[in-house]
């Protein structure tokens, strides 16, 4: 399609042929402008192109447009695409890099621009280009400026990403030593000194928790040690509880038999007062004395025999109060004093003994010294009393003993039953050891995943390295 159409007034004509003019004048005034030839020779070109590529016209005039390319594009298929097309009348548009006199970089923005015969045949090209080689320079340098902070921003992200990895794996010691320049200088600090304070906490942490596991541990161990002296200990009270109440029941007996003993007592005195009254029956009563004299002696052999049971009974209590130490300093106290009443109740029990002797072989002269009768019952009588009185000492003194060990046997018992809530207190302190210990060692697990550089340490309590059992003592039961 023809821009200008002519008519046949010559002054309009003339007015069209103006305005082409200026039209052609403008551009080539504001553009590069060469005309080629279909086969790429150059036929002229404008002030604007010369200057662009630092050729004179003499010196493009007749060369072909290859000049303006390198050589290995110039021979490339693309290259030849390129002519081909622009030989059919194809118009292209685009930015063009070309080469300058002596090889100089040149970028244009230009379209290469077909023209056509009356016939509508291409007969040459003309090319219509801008420089914009200082755009192009600058916006290479901006994308060479951009691409360097996307590959250092790239290794940064990198050697991060790597150290960050690490640390997620438990790596405490990946720190950066990459070179950071500029602003990602203080992030490589940073991030480096954050590392560096998680490592020492968490090697704080580790420490911490190693001693957690070894005082755990020892805690543990030592639960298990209470443990078992406390068992111990209850065995041992409830074997005291049961021999105090062995003893409490053999001091009650005696002191029933002392009692008894009083009473008989009681009586050979009021016998031994009649018969001074009844000498006449010297004979009679020497029958009733010698019947006496056998009672008696089988309740002295009962007294002495009594006395022998308390004495071997406050001996075995001594012991077992050496054996309880402290907690029965008390009892050995009684003890002794049962031991001293036992022994005088001996004493006398010989003694009568001897009385009794006497007064058998008394009985046996009873028919030769009836005429003594009246001094020797003055003297049974004072025997007697004295017997009495002994009797009912010893009687008072079994009461006394009984109720002192009726109290100490509480005691005991009350100790027991203490021991048994320390035993159950025990179980309960054991149990809370040996979950405190499995939680020392989950927590020293956990920190073990982090590695500080540290050598790293195991607590453990000496001797137990299997762990710590679970048993916690029998109860014992309350009697």
């Amino acid at each position: 399609m023809a821009l200008f159409s002519f008519g046949r007034d010559d002054g309009d004509t003339a007015n069209k042929i103006a305005d082409l003019e200026a039209i052609v004048t403008a551009i080539q005034r504001s553009q590069a402008v060469i005309e080629f030839n279909l086969d790429g020779a150059i036929i002229t070109a404008n002030e604007n192109f010369l200057k662009t590529v630092g050729y004179g016209l003499s010196e493009i005039q007749g060369r072909k447009h290859s000049l303006f390319v390198d050589s290995a594009y110039a021979a490339s298929g693309e290259y030849q695409e390129f002519w081909r097309r622009l030989n059919t009348g194809e118009f292209f548009s685009d930015k063009y890099r070309r080469l300058g006199k002596g090889g100089r970089e040149i970028w244009i923005q230009a379209s290469y621009n077909p023209v056509f015969d009356k016939h509508g045949k291409p007969v040459k090209v003309i090319k219509f280009a801008t420089d914009i080689t200082a755009l192009e320079t600058e916006r290479r340098q901006v994308e060479a400026e951009r691409k360097a902070i996307q590959d250092e921003q790239d290794h940064v992200v990198s050697v991060l990403a790597q150290s960050l990895t690490g640390l997620a794996r438990g790596d405490l010691t990946a720190r950066i030593d990459a070179q950071f320049d500029g602003r990602y200088a203080v992030l490589k600090q940073d991030f480096n000194a954050a590392v560096d304070s998680l490592r020492d906490a968490m090697g704080a942490i580790s420490e911490a928790a190693g001693g957690m596991e070894g005082s755990a541990n020892e805690i543990a161990s030592a639960s298990n040690d209470l443990s078992k002296r406390t068992e111990q200990q209850a065995a041992s009270l409830e074997e005291t509880a049961a021999a105090l109440d062995e003893i409490t029941a053999t001091v009650r007996r005696s002191a029933d038999g002392a009692k008894q003993a009083s009473a008989t007592a009681s009586a050979a005195s009021a016998d031994a007062d009649r018969s001074g009254e009844v000498v006449r029956e010297a004979v009679a009563a020497m029958g009733e004395i010698e019947k006496s004299s056998g009672q008696i002696t089988q309740i002295i052999g009962v007294i002495d025999e009594i006395a022998f049971q308390t004495n071997l009974l406050a001996l075995n209590a001594g012991v077992e109060a050496a054996r309880a130490g402290e907690a029965g300093r008390g009892f050995a106290v009684v003890a002794q004093e049962v031991r001293a009443l036992a022994q005088r109740s001996a004493d006398a029990a010989k003694e009568i003994k001897t009385l009794i002797a006497s007064s058998t072989a008394q009985v046996e002269r009873g028919v030769r010294l009836v005429g003594d009768t009246g001094q020797a019952l003055s003297g049974i009588v004072a025997k007697v009393g004295e017997i009495d009185a002994l009797i009912r000492e010893i009687a008072v003194s079994s009461q006394e003993q009984a109720t002192g060990l009726n109290g100490v046997n509480s005691a005991v018992n009350q100790m027991d039953q203490v021991t048994q809530q320390n035993a159950a207190m025990v179980e309960e302190a054991n149990a809370a050891s040996a979950s405190l210990r499995s939680e020392a060692q989950d927590l020293a697990r956990q920190v073990s995943r982090f590695q500080t550089g540290a050598p790293a340490s195991r607590a453990q309590a000496p001797g137990r390295p299997g762990g710590v059992s679970n048993n916690t003592g029998r109860m014992i039961s309350h009697r």
